[in-house]
């Protein structure tokens, strides 16, 4: 969430806003919410709902069990998904660069 962090202002710049979905308890998350201020919504996917049904859970592999793959999804002011960024493993994550001009085309785009 650090890097989201870093990069809002440029996210802010392109009318973009950030929610972030981790695959983790409530309580851990406030838990940390206490000590770690963003400017975003931070919420709770204890269950795995949305990393399900939005194709990044990971039941085991080699380095995880139970848990969501780094992803990044560019969702239009419709509600229509423009960018999809699946990692293909804990540590892989997008361009900065990509997401900016996905998100620049979109600014761009009449009536998107």
């Amino acid at each position: 969430m650090g890097h989201i962090l870093s990069i809002y202002p440029e996210l802010e710049k392109r009318g973009a806003h950030a929610v972030v979905i981790l695959a983790e308890s409530l309580k851990l998350i406030q838990a940390f919410l206490k000590k770690h201020e963003y400017p975003f919504p931070v919420l709770s996917d204890v269950r795995r709902t949305a990393t399900r049904e939005y194709g990044v859970y990971v039941r085991v592999n080699i380095e995880s069990v139970n848990m969501a793959r780094p992803a990044c999804f560019i969702v239009d002011t419709d509600g229509t998904i423009r960018y999809v960024f699946v990692g293909g493993n804990q540590t892989e994550f997008p361009e900065d660069e990509e997401m900016f001009a996905v998100l620049d085309g979109l600014r761009a785009a009449p009536g998107v």
